[in-house]
């Protein structure tokens, strides 16, 4: 089964995680499992941390899966449901206990993708028995709670209710000016606070929505020369200029005559090396240019997973860090777009 067993160290090339009171809970389970913790605290052996997208369970993950190295690992929801149905047409091809009770830790992303495969979350509810025994902790991760997944059987409901059940919630306008505070600090952005006191009230979206639209609004002030005021701030809320806006369509085709590849290519299901660094390319450029949601731009890239395009995003990041000509061929591919 396709499963990243390592992740990025924390903020290796991305902003540290902020806690705030919408996200404490969860921040305080997955505090719980990581490794070193006191042994008088009683460690859990599963827990589901659920809510909207771009809340930060994909990046408490990312940080619970650093801190258990190589004995970590996590797999889509999709992705799983998919290796069992191949499995029932071809038997003993996937034994889920014997793959993962090596790790001392498993997650599983996005399990509302389980709600049409009951055969998988039959498979998953027994794995966690299997684990359970094994002494490996299981994570998962969802967009609702495990009483409004329909579709979700009891027997795995059950399993999630057994261990910590917590949330994270987009945050208040409080939390708001906070993260928005984290970013420019850690982004190196010149916004003055008054005008991030102005997007936590008009803006009441998730984390990861703050950011690009920080993002944005720093790549309008360039484009348009001018200082970050009230006047811009206020015209960019209302739309009433347009920033530097591409498409993740006009991306990629950047980005596939940079590297000399075709786009139907890079966007077929072929996994051929050669393309496997532009179509990472071409997401984690998506990703920073437009904002949108992995899901959304994996659906370009024929249908590939929310996780498949977090992998890809968090791999250029790393790569970046040591690889020049990876980012000067990044840099041409955004001037190709007239964004430098």
């Amino acid at each position: 089964m396709s499963r990243s067993r390592k992740s990025r160290a924390a903020g290796s090339g991305s902003v540290p995680f902020l806690v705030v009171d919408e996200n404490r809970l969860a921040w305080t389970a997955v505090e719980s499992i990581r490794p070193g913790v006191d042994p008088a605290v009683l460690r859990p052996v599963s827990a589901l941390i659920y809510g909207p997208s771009g809340c930060g369970k994909s990046h408490l993950c990312d940080l619970l899966l650093a801190s258990h190295g190589d004995s970590g690992a996590i797999v889509s929801a999709a992705d799983f449901a998919e290796q069992v149905a191949r499995n029932y047409k071809a038997p003993d091809t996937f034994d889920p206990a014997r793959e993962f009770s090596p790790l001392k830790l498993l997650i599983i992303a996005d399990v509302q993708h389980l709600c049409r495969h009951p055969s998988a979350q039959r498979v998953l509810a027994t794995l966690m028995d299997d684990l359970r025994r094994a002494e490996t902790t299981i994570v998962c991760t969802s967009n609702q709670p495990p009483a409004e997944l329909k579709g979700l059987i009891a027997r795995l409901a059950n399993r999630f209710r057994g261990g910590p059940c917590v949330a994270v919630r987009i945050p208040g306008p409080a939390s708001r000016v906070k993260l928005l505070s984290h970013f420019c600090s850690h982004l190196q952005i010149a916004i003055p606070l008054p005008l991030l006191r102005l997007f936590a009230n008009e803006l009441a979206v998730s984390p990861r929505e703050l950011l690009g639209l920080l993002l944005r609004f720093e790549e309008l002030v360039k484009q348009q020369k001018a200082m970050p005021d009230a006047r811009l701030a206020r015209a960019f809320l209302n739309q009433e200029v347009a920033p530097c806006s591409v498409t993740v369509e006009e991306i990629s085709k950047a980005v596939a005559r940079q590297f000399g590849v075709h786009l139907a290519d890079m966007r077929s299901p072929a996994r051929d090396h050669v393309l496997a660094v532009p179509r990472q390319c071409a997401m984690f450029l998506s990703r920073e240019l437009t904002g949108d949601h992995f899901s959304k731009i994996g659906d370009y890239f024929g249908g590939r997973s929310h996780s498949t395009v977090l992998h890809a995003c968090n791999r250029i990041r790393q790569q970046l860090d040591n690889d020049a000509g990876l980012r000067q061929q990044l840099k041409r591919t955004r001037q190709m777009l007239r964004i430098v």
